[in-house]
């Protein structure tokens, strides 16, 4: 074939050969990266992962709770599913070699995890979209009130909207308070003078504290609060100063 010929051939752009064969390896490349099963290790109870502290298996009947959520990798998204298990949380991302894989088996014991979650979560970009896929039912909510917060110069609404977007069911409880609902917790948001006041019930685990301490930390402004045990001793107290 001479030059000018060839030119012309770039010029025309792919032939339909092309684009058909091109179609063909992509979509074999597409059914690999479904069917690739990368460093994890199914077994029927659950799964091992070899996480960067060494290998570890969760088991199914161990999860208490799974959420999906996007990072913001400044020119990209990832998407990502967290398995709190055992007072732990597991992340594990899109990038990850077995990431459908991981997600299908998931969905297999999980059926009530919705379809289409993770296109949920990409859009809009750049938005966390934090998503509870799964929350195990009758956690152990304390006979008591055993948490109260404060948070000064903080707007009722944005409080609530703070607990909506991490999965809290939300409703009036009276008039202008609001009651934040989870299987794990039940929180009063009360605005008083200058300040937000936040008490309920919560049960009292390290990845539940964990969970409000990055819902508040997310609020802008002074906050403080505090957890009981059932004889009104003080099991925790933080606060973020001004």
């Amino acid at each position: 074939m001479g030059i000018l010929h060839r030119i012309w051939d770039s010029l025309r752009g792919p032939s339909a050969e092309r684009v058909a064969v091109s179609k063909a390896e992509s979509e074999v490349r597409w059914q690999k990266l479904q069917e690739d099963i990368g460093p994890f290790v199914y077994e029927e109870d659950g799964f091992s992962y070899p996480f960067d502290s060494g290998v570890s298996k969760i088991c199914w009947s161990d999860i208490d709770r799974i959420v999906g959520y996007k990072l913001d990798m400044m020119t990209t998204d990832e998407i990502c599913i967290e398995i709190h298990c055992n007072g732990r949380r597991w992340q594990f991302s899109e990038s990850l070699a077995g990431w459908y894989q991981l997600l299908d088996r998931i969905k297999m014991v999980f059926p009530a995890i919705p379809d289409g979650w993770d296109w949920d979560v990409a859009m809009p970009p750049f938005a966390t979209n934090y998503t509870v896929l799964y929350e195990r039912e009758a956690r152990g909510l304390p006979g008591r009130y055993n948490f109260y917060a404060s948070l000064e110069r903080a707007d009722p609404a944005a409080v609530a909207a703070a607990f909506e977007n991490q999965g809290w069911a939300m409703r009036k409880s009276g008039g202008e308070e609001m009651e934040a609902n989870l299987s794990w917790g039940e929180i009063s948001i009360v605005k008083d003078k200058q300040e937000v006041l936040l008490n309920g019930r919560v049960d009292f685990r390290p990845d539940h504290v964990e969970d409000l301490h990055h819902l508040l930390d997310g609020i802008a402004g002074v906050y403080q609060y505090e957890f009981y045990d059932e004889e009104g001793r003080v099991l925790l107290e933080r606060r973020r100063p001004g």
